[in-house]
């Protein structure tokens, strides 16, 4: 039985640096949707350097968050 999948969205999310409170990394996210689901890596984290580029506080982590549906045929 083969397994299908079909992305449905992607979503760009960005954590930037909060601050250190409690002696934990804070962090805070922006997140971008209506990414196309066809973007590759490379693509989306040049788009993510290039938004931090322009935000007060430093880049800590870019996150790719897709859905996707599975089926059998």
């Amino acid at each position: 039985m083969a397994i299908q999948n079909l992305k449905e969205k992607m979503t760009l999310r960005l954590e930037l640096d909060g601050g250190i409170v409690n002696g934990k990394q804070k962090l805070q996210p922006k997140s971008f949707t209506q990414i196309k689901a066809t973007a590759d890596d490379e693509a989306l984290y040049n788009t993510a350097t290039a938004i931090a580029g322009l935000q007060a506080k430093d880049l800590v982590k870019v996150k790719r968050i897709e859905v996707t549906s599975l089926w059998s045929e």
